[in-house]
């Protein structure tokens, strides 16, 4: 049994969300498998820093998006 590619095996997303991906088996799906192949960045959701489904670095292609924070002075 291979692990979900996006809950990591856990069956879940923090303290309450079931993943969509698995529906909670922890196995690997062919969705969770399609997502981390094709997918846009989903650094919006955590650090922005690391995508939480590849989990590569920032991998935005918006204009919108910046990949680097900037602090309030």
């Amino acid at each position: 049994m291979k692990k979900c590619e996006i809950c990591g095996g856990l069956g879940s997303f923090g303290t309450r969300n079931i993943c969509q991906f698995c529906s909670g088996t922890k196995e690997s799906t062919a969705a969770s498998k399609g997502l981390t192949k094709h997918h846009i960045c989903g650094c919006n959701y955590t650090d922005r820093k690391n995508c939480p489904w590849c989990k590569k670095p920032c991998h935005h292609d918006a204009s919108l998006s910046p990949k680097i924070l900037i602090s309030p002075m």
